[in-house]
């Protein structure tokens, strides 16, 4: 692996970035202290604590991940890699009863972990990325797939990346079917009442461009979703973790806007 220039490339840039964060060695460091600890204890004793709504792993707890600006306890899964954003996003999508066999359903940035659970439930699954292992790569603000093809969309921190997020969104409700549904995760900051955009990567908020303020809302129904926000944790505050729940608007209730009451009336029959 040494030999290839690329590997070489991305080797010097983690090393680049552990000589600004040093605090991240000791980060690592806990993290595989603690994963070590585990993996001994569940071959003493398997108490079963915790279980991976994604895979079905069951065991004494999820393992820690040391990152540059933190250490996260009982986050990831060994089974299958899910974190805890993860779990929550399938657990909820079985309590809402999204996803039924033989919808179809596009993963924008692609979860490893999601492929074999989505199979498993009936559904065409396809993962989209630009450098991560996926189905297919493709841009978000430019996808090459027809006009409605997917049941269900699933966005797990890739706005707070691209350029153009509105062209994103727009991409995002035109490949989504009438009535489909979309769950959006993002770097979004309760009580912060516009997006904040960086200027460029900030490498102090994991090289992202913007932070989405609670104007979130308000873009996303001007792509034409009907949309909520449901922080999963329960905290309700600028600490908690937040999901946006969107389903596309109908697309004849768009026609009727566009054409006004009167035409629309007489365009589809109604008295």
């Amino acid at each position: 692996m040494l030999r290839d220039s690329a590997y070489r490339a991305h080797v010097r840039d983690e090393a680049k970035l552990f000589a600004c964060y040093p605090r991240a060695v000791g980060y690592k460091g806990v993290a595989v202290v603690l994963n070590r600890s585990h993996r001994l204890g569940r071959r003493i004793h398997n108490a079963h604590n915790v279980s991976c709504s994604v895979c079905g792993w069951t065991g004494n707890a999820f393992d820690a991940i040391g990152t540059f600006g933190y250490i996260r306890r009982n986050a990831r899964c060994p089974g299958c890699g899910a974190l805890e954003r993860h779990r929550a996003i399938i657990e909820f999508l079985k309590r809402g009863g999204w996803v039924n066999r033989g919808n179809s359903c596009l993963d924008i940035g692609g979860i490893p972990s999601f492929r074999s659970w989505f199979e498993d439930q009936g559904v065409h699954y396809v993962s989209m990325s630009l450098g991560d292992p996926a189905t297919v790569c493709m841009d978000i603000q430019q996808m090459g797939f027809a006009n409605e093809t997917f049941d269900l969309v699933l966005d797990s921190h890739v706005l707070e990346y691209v350029g153009d997020y509105r062209k994103a969104m727009r991409e995002m409700f035109r490949v989504l079917r009438p009535r489909g549904r979309m769950l959006l995760t993002e770097s979004y900051l309760f009580g912060q009442a516009t997006t904040e955009e960086f200027g460029g990567p900030d490498p102090e908020a994991t090289f992202t461009v913007r932070r989405f303020g609670d104007d979130l809302l308000g873009l996303l129904e001007a792509a034409g979703f009907r949309a909520e926000r449901w922080d999963y944790t329960g905290r309700n505050d600028s600490h908690g973790d937040y999901f946006f729940l969107c389903e596309k608007k109908r697309v004849i209730e768009e026609r009727v806007q566009a054409l006004g009451p009167a035409s629309a009336c007489a365009r589809y029959g109604v008295r």
